[in-house]
C-alpha cells in the first residue's frame, strides 16, 4: 500500500495538484475514546490509557491535567506520581512527554515543584536541557494569579539554592518569551536573577540569554541596563556592558547586511563606553560617574537605533493570534520578490542536487524512504528503520525541527526559526489572500485582516534533482513540522492561482522557506 501511495504522489507531485495531499487540519485520524469520570480523577488510569494507545496527544494531556488536579494528594505525592511515569520502562515515550505537559499546565503544583519535575526529566533523558525552556514557557503562562505572584514564584525559584546554573538560564529564556508577563516584570527579573547567581561567569550568561531572546533592540539595552546594576563591583559592571553589546553586535551582524546601520551605532556606542572605563582604570574619572555615564550612552543608543529589533527591515507583525512575526523575504534573499534558496526539509544548506540518495537524514549508501535516520513517527510503515523486526516502533518521536537542523535558525540566530505548521494555517486563516505580481514576478500578497500589514510570497517553484520546476506559477514553503501520518513526509504550504492550503510532502525535496520569530 505504500508503494501505491508513493506512486500516487509522484503522479500528484508531477501535476501540481495538491488536492492529493494531506491538509494541515488532517494530519492523521484523530482518535477519540471518552473516559469514564472515574478514569479522570485516576492518574493511574489515564496513564494507563495512553500506554495502550486510546488517546491522542491533546486528549492525552487533557486528561491527565485533570487527574493531578482532581488527585487526593499532598505535593509530594503528586510530584512523585508523575516522576514514577517518567522512571518508568513500561511508560511509552508518548505518555512521559504527555505526563510533563500535563504537569506544566496543572494548577495544583507549585512553580518550584514543576521545575524539579523538569530537571528529573532532563536526567533521565525524557528530555533535552534545550528542552527546558519551552515547558516551562508552558508553565509560566499557566501561572495563575496577580502578576506579583508570578513574579514572585518565578524569582524563588531562580533563587533556590537547589536549582542548577543551567535551570537559571532556561528560566531567564522562558520568562523572556512568555506572553503573560510584562517587559518590566521580565527586566525586575533579569536583575533578580543576576543578584541570585554566585560568580561574573553565570552573571554574564544570564545577560546574554536576556538580550538573545528579546525581539526589540530597545528592550536588549533594557536588559543589559538591568543587568549591570544588579552586578556587586564597579568592575564587572564595566566589563560586562561591553561583552553584553559585543553580543548584541552579533547576533544583529547574522541577520545580514541591512543593519549595517545598527551595528556602526552599537560599535560607537562601545567605544565610548571604553574609553570612559579606561580614565577609570587610569584614575582619571570618577567610577560612580563613568557608571551613569555609560548608562546614558546607552539611553543614547537605544533612542538612536529605536525598540524594533530590526522590524522596519527584517519582520512584519500581521497581528496574528500567536505573535508570531513573519520575515519580509525568504531564506538567502536579497528582497522580497526574490526567490532565495532551497532547502530539503531538515538540512541548513541549499544544494545542487535533491533526492532521498543526497538526503542529509539517510543511512549510508542507502537511497529511498525506509532509511530515515532522524525524525520518525509510529507511522505503521513498518517497512522502515523506525521499527524493528517485530513491528516494533523504535524510531526518535521527533514531530518538529531542533533548532540545529532549522534552516532559518542556522541561518539568522536563536530568535528565528521556520513555522509551524499551525501557524502556517494561522496565517492561512487570518489573511486575505491576493495573487499578484511583483518585480514582473508572481507571487501572494498576504494581508492581515486585523490590522491590514502585509507579506509577499513569491511563487517561486521547487527543486527536484537539478531541476527547478515550476518557478513563476507556484509557492511551496517548508514548515518545521513532520507529518505525522508518515515519516518520510513533512508539511509545507503550498499555493498556486487561485489556491492556497497546507499539504504534506517528501522531505527529500527543495522548498523554500519563510523564517519567523517572536
Amino acid at each position: 500500500m505504500k508503494r501505491i501511495q508513493s506512486i500516487l504522489f509522484a503522479i500528484a507531485m508531477l501535476l501540481a495538484t495538491p488536492a492529493f495531499f494531506t491538509s494541515c487540519q488532517e494530519d492523521a485520524p484523530d482518535i477519540h475514546y471518552t473516559l469514564s469520570v472515574s478514569v479522570i480523577n485516576d492518574f493511574t488510569k489515564v496513564v494507563e490509557e495512553i500506554n495502550k494507545g486510546k488517546l491522542d496527544h491533546e486528549e492525552a494531556i487533557r486528561k491527565l491535567t485533570e487527574a493531578i488536579d482532581k488527585m487526593n494528594a499532598d505535593q509530594q505525592t503528586k510530584l512523585q506520581a508523575i516522576i514514577d511515569v517518567l522512571n518508568s520502562v513500561n511508560a511509552t515515550f508518548e505518555t512521559k512527554l504527555a505526563a510533563i505537559e500535563a504537569a506544566m499546565k496543572a494548577q495544583t503544583l507549585s512553580f518550584e515543584g514543576k521545575l524539579a519535575l523538569l530537571e528529573t526529566a532532563v536526567k533521565n533523558q525524557t528530555l533535552k536541557q534545550e528542552e527546558m525552556a519551552g515547558k516551562l514557557i508552558t508553565a509560566i503562562n499557566n501561572l495563575q494569579g496577580s502578576m506579583e505572584a508570578k513574579i514572585a514564584a518565578i524569582a524563588e525559584a531562580i533563587n533556590s539554592v537547589n536549582t542548577t546554573l543551567q535551570s537559571k538560564l532556561a528560566l531567564i529564556e522562558a520568562a523572556i518569551k512568555a506572553q503573560t508577563l510584562s517587559l518590566e516584570a521580565k527586566l525586575g527579573l533579569i536583575e533578580a536573577a543576576i543578584k541570585a547567581l554566585p560568580d561574573y561567569s553565570a552573571q554574564l550568561e544570564a545577560i546574554k540569554t536576556a538580550i538573545e531572546n528579546l525581539p526589540d533592540y530597545g528592550d536588549k539595552l533594557a536588559a543589559i541596563e538591568a543587568a549591570i546594576k544588579a552586578m556587586p563591583n564597579y568592575s564587572d559592571k564595566f566589563d560586562a556592558v561591553v561583552a553584553a553589546l559585543n553580543a548584541m553586535k552579533a547576533q544583529i551582524e547574522a541577520l545580514g547586511t541591512g543593519q549595517a546601520g545598527i551595528v556602526n551605532a552599537i560599535n560607537n556606542t562601545t567605544a565610548a563606553i571604553n574609553s570612559l572605563i579606561a580614565a577609570v582604570n587610569s584614575g582619571n574619572a570618577d567610577t560612580a560617574a563613568a557608571l551613569a555615564q555609560i548608562i546614558q550612552k546607552l539611553e543614547e543608543l537605544k533612542d538612536k537605533i529605536g525598540g524594533g529589533g530590526g522590524s522596519t527591515e527584517e519582520y512584519v507583525d500581521l497581528g496574528l493570534p500567536s505573535g508570531i512575526k513573519w520575515a519580509k523575504r525568504n531564506l538567502g534573499a536579497s528582497k522580497p520578490s526574490d526567490y532565495g534558496d532551497y532547502y530539503a526539509w531538515g538540512e541548513t544548506e541549499p544544494k545542487a542536487e535533491y533526492t532521498w540518495a543526497t538526503y542529509k537524514w539517510m543511512q549510508a549508501g542507502q537511497s529511498d524512504w525506509k532509511h530515515i535516520t532522524k525524525y520518525t513517527v509510529a507511522d505503521g510503515q513498518t517497512e522502515g528503520i523506525w521499527y524493528d523486526a517485530g513491528g516494533t516502533f523504535i524510531g526518535d518521536n521527533k514531530t518538529t525541527l531542533e533548532a540545529a537542523d532549522d534552516a532559518a535558525t542556522r541561518k539568522l540566530g536563536s530568535l528565528w526559526r521556520m513555522p509551524t505548521k499551525e501557524e502556517i494555517r494561522e496565517l492561512l486563516d487570518h489573511c486575505t489572500w491576493n495573487w499578484t505580481t511583483q518585480d514582473g514576478k508572481n507571487d501572494y500578497e498576504v494581508k492581515s485582516k486585523t490590522n491590514g500589514n502585509s507579506i509577499f510570497l513569491p511563487a517561486a517553484g521547487y527543486r527536484l534533482g537539478s531541476v527547478l520546476d515550476n518557478a513563476g506559477s507556484e509557492g511551496r514553503y517548508w514548515s518545521g513540522s513532520l507529518s505525522t501520518a508518515y515519516s518520510d513526509n513533512a508539511r509545507y504550504l503550498y499555493f498556486a492561482s487561485g489556491v492556497h492550503d497546507c499539504y504534506s510532502n517528501y522531505r527529500y525535496y527543495g522548498f523554500s522557506v519563510r523564517p519567523v520569530r517572536p
